[in-house]
Parts: C-alpha cells; sequence; structure tokens
C-alpha cells in the first residue's frame, strides 16, 4: 500500500510539470502584453522567450524580466521576441496574479551574452514542485 502511495505521488508530480514548446509552434503574445525591446538594435541580436505548455501555474501570466525590468505576460505555449543591444543580459521569470499565482512570488534569473546577429532562446517552466524558472533552451 506504501508502495502504491508513493507511486501515485510521484506520477502526480510529474503530471504538473510543464512541457517545452517549439518557438516556432508557439503563438506570439499580444502587442499589448509586451512592452519593450520591439525595436531592431543596431549591432545587436534576439532573445526569445517561450513559455511551456502544461496545467502547472496555467492560470496565471508568467513575466518576463530583462535586466529586472518587466517587459512580457505570457500565457503558455506563447512566445516573445526581444530586439537587444549585444552584450550582458539576465532573462528572469516569475509567476504573477491573484491567489495560488502569488505563491511563487519570487524572480528567477538567468544571465546570457548576446552577440551581433546572435538570436538566444530561452523558456519558462514550472517543475513538478510549482516553482518556475527560465533557463536556455534549442527549442
Amino acid at each position: 500500500m506504501k508502495f502504491f502511495v508513493g507511486a501515485l505521488a510521484i506520477v502526480v508530480l510529474a503530471g504538473c510539470a510543464t512541457s517545452p514548446v517549439p518557438s516556432s509552434e508557439a503563438l506570439p503574445a499580444p502587442a499589448e502584453r509586451v512592452t519593450d525591446f520591439q525595436r531592431k538594435a543596431d549591432g545587436g541580436g534576439q532573445i526569445v522567450v517561450t513559455r511551456d505548455s502544461g496545467f502547472a501555474g496555467g492560470g496565471c501570466y508568467a513575466t518576463v524580466f530583462l535586466n529586472g525590468k518587466p517587459v512580457a505576460r505570457l500565457n503558455p505555449k506563447e512566445k516573445a521576441v526581444f530586439q537587444v543591444p549585444s552584450g550582458e543580459w539576465l532573462v528572469g521569470a516569475g509567476l504573477e496574479g491573484q491567489a495560488l499565482c502569488g505563491v511563487n512570488a519570487e524572480r528567477l534569473e538567468t544571465e546570457t551574452i548576446v552577440k551581433p546577429g546572435q538570436e538566444k532562446k530561452f523558456r519558462i517552466y514550472t517543475s513538478g514542485d510549482g516553482s518556475v524558472g527560465v533557463k536556455p533552451t534549442t527549442f
């Protein structure tokens, strides 16, 4: 019986994790939810942020941060493309909203360097324990 309960708990937690969405299949976020870095930067590159699909956190917007500034709000399966000057960038994400959306209020970030003409891709995910993060991806 203990084995069954433990196995069930693992299946339930695994079912709560989100799944990557290739940026080519993600829907562009509406312009009213993407607030900055939309004009081409001379000598710059692109940062593409795609939010995973899945139930976990699905009723909440995921806020995208570039160098600590909120620049977009994404639903599951959405992406935002940012035109950024070359250099060092911090890409962050956190859930936004009321009730359970605010439980995981801490923003998580990762660092990247964008070279001229380069495209860097990131995904926003929710892990099985409900924490939200952002990490580089090839999707």
